[in-house]
């Protein structure tokens, strides 16, 4: 077998033959990129121009949900309306119907027709106002206006949301308002709860629909080249408007609204079906909703075939020229070229000390300056990156911890109002005040840290609910050194354990139990301590548990034991005192099962700075 021997090549050479081969590659690259610039061009000046006319729209439009708005707070706060809505409305707390006294309310609504009918007669905008007593009446801007038979108002979609704002406004989509008899009008419905002003409670529901109409001359007014247009959604995706409307009901014709909704740049292409499409959003904040133009990819550049004529012709001229400098350069350029690229090497193994010492002094030269500038601001942007992506795992923490389990607060409300309708003012007392205070500990002024004693105090107030709600089934000892109430404690720690203890310890056991909270120092510091004598965890729920702390960061978004418990969650506690005081301090469970379950929180002994 003959034994073949490569061929030798200079660097002069390969570097004259890879420049030969780049120079095509440049200059065919060069001639795609040209018209691609131009054509961005092209999309750049279509989004200017684009962007300024949906801005101005969505302005406009909101000028006109504005209007609407205004209109009701007028409405709402009319003496003529709150008279009228006071009339036969059940009292606070009257569980039983009344009935409409008909002579007293007619001078009323009258009245308050004659507001609605000042306000509609202003505005050929606006389609329709009403108002929905709750007891039953109602009366519009037109006085033969009847209620459609086989519509009831209360089930309407405007009319949920309005109750559900207490007394904000609610804004609709676009549909077909049927609560009139014989009018089936396309219509976009404002609606608010009228709230009496004295005693807080609702009277009735305002409904101010403008017309379609309206939004569609707007919009259609428009022209973005031959075949764009302009459609508008609401805050979850349904179509306000669109000029096609039809067909997108029917599936013949689709947009890109995930990305409308998510999206948070400004303008950009369609995928998919609407590839050819280019869509720029502006948001109309007031409303929720947002305002889309639509253009075509291939209306945006004329005479393409003579462009790219042009290009490929100069592009032949230039790949000439290239060639011929490539092989005069290449010998120069070898050299420098090597060491830059050892230094490159270097880099890509992630060493950032590294210096390119290139003397040259020509472009490779200063590219070697460039490349040493770069290395050491990489360097500076990862040091700066580390330490932000620190400060915004604290930010997270911080913002996680002062959020309170809703569940809790409902469940405690809840026995607040149980207790006082049975009339136990005293634990009503000792409930609100422990609540009261828990909140308060909870701000602590915006501290972070915080001293032992003040925690202590926080969870006190927490097991003290927790004691009149479950009564005999929970019992609790507080058992914490003196010594070391001074010291300094990231705070909200000791309730989320406690939380667990309860819910998962105490809780699932058959019988009563005890959460027993001490404090005491060690050698390393001091140690804080959640004993129950609930359920417990067998030997291979432990070691799971023991797991998940070990795996370090805990999803912001994740809760307690078993994706229940506290809201701010035992994996986050430990991450919180490893963030703050070093990774040597944290959490430490044991546990058995049909014992009970203790968390050791080891800390260091840091004494609380003196104001």
């Amino acid at each position: 077998m003959s034994r073949r021997h490569k061929r030798y090549h200079s660097v002069q050479v390969t570097l004259a033959m890879a420049f030969t081969l780049l120079s095509v590659t440049l200059v065919v690259g060069a001639i795609l990129i040209a018209f691609a610039v131009t054509e961005e061009t092209a999309r750049i000046a279509s989004r200017r121009y684009t962007r300024q006319l949906v801005g101005q729209i969505a302005n406009y439009i909101e000028f006109y949900l504005g209007y609407m708005d205004s209109v009701s707070v007028i409405v709402r706060s009319d003496s003529a309306v709150q008279e009228y809505l006071g009339i036969g409305n059940p009292d606070a707390g009257d569980t039983t119907e009344k009935l409409l006294d008909e002579a007293a309310l007619r001078p009323a609504a009258e009245a308050a027709r004659g507001i609605l009918e000042v306000m509609i007669n202003t505005r050929t905008d606006i389609s329709l106002i009403g108002i929905f007593s709750y007891a039953g009446g109602f009366i519009t801007s037109g006085r033969d206006h009847e209620l459609n038979p086989f519509t009831e108002p209360a089930r309407q979609p405007w009319y949920i949301a309005a109750r559900n704002a207490r007394g904000e406004s609610a804004l609709s989509s676009s549909h077909v308002q049927n609560v009139i008899k014989d009018q089936y009008p396309w219509v976009i419905s404002l609606s608010r709860e009228i709230i009496d002003e004295e005693t807080g409670q609702g009277k009735g529901i305002l409904l101010v629909d403008l017309n379609y109409r309206i939004i569609d001359r707007i919009c259609a007014s428009v022209e973005l080249g031959k075949r764009g247009y302009i459609f508008i959604t609401d805050r979850n995706g349904d179509i306000v408007y669109h000029p096609q409307q039809q067909l997108l009901y029917g599936g013949l014709k689709t947009e890109d609204i995930n990305r409308i909704i998510t999206e948070k740049e400004p303008y950009f292409s369609g995928e998919g079906e609407n590839r050819d499409k280019f869509y720029s959003v502006a948001p109309m904040y007031s409303a929720g909703w947002k305002v889309v133009g639509v253009n075509y990819r291939s209306e945006l550049v004329e005479n393409r075939d003579s462009i790219r004529r042009d290009y490929t012709f100069w592009g032949v001229i230039f790949l000439t020229v290239s060639l011929a400098v490539s092989i005069l350069l290449s010998q120069r350029i070898s050299k420098p070229i090597r060491e830059l690229r050892r230094s490159m090497r270097d880099v890509e193994q992630g060493n950032f000390d590294i210096t390119a010492d290139i003397r040259s002094s020509n472009e490779i030269g200063e590219l070697g300056k460039d490349f040493n500038i770069m290395v050491g601001e990489i360097k500076k942007l990862l040091n700066r990156i580390t330490i932000e992506q620190e400060q915004k795992r604290k930010s997270e923490l911080n913002a996680l911890q002062m959020q309170i389990n809703p569940h809790f607060l409902y469940n405690t409300l809840d026995s607040v109002i149980w207790m006082a309708e049975r009339g136990k003012q005293e634990e009503v007392i000792a409930m609100s005040s422990a609540l009261a205070r828990l909140f308060r500990l909870s701000i602590s002024k915006g501290k972070e840290i915080i001293d032992v004693a003040s925690e202590i105090e926080h969870v006190k107030n927490y097991l003290t609910i927790q004691k009149i709600r479950y009564k005999d089934r929970l019992d609790y000892r507080i058992e914490v050194d003196d010594d070391i109430k001074n010291m300094r404690i990231v705070k909200i720690i000791l309730q989320p354990l406690v939380e667990n203890a309860i819910y998962h310890g105490i809780k699932n056991a058959s019988a009563a139990g005890t959460v027993v909270i001490s404090g005491f120092r060690t050698e390393k510091g001091m140690d804080l301590a959640v004993n129950d004598d609930g359920a417990g965890m067998d030997a291979a729920a432990l070691e799971q548990l023991r797991q998940k702390l070990a795996e370090g960061p805990a999803d912001t978004r994740s809760s307690g034991i078993g994706g229940r418990g506290s809201g701010v969650g035992v994996r986050n506690v430990d991450e919180r005192i490893k963030l703050y005081f070093g990774g040597e301090y944290g959490l430490e469970f044991k546990s058995s099962e049909g014992v009970g379950t203790t968390v050791f929180i080891h800390l260091p002994a840091i004494p609380r700075e003196e104001p």
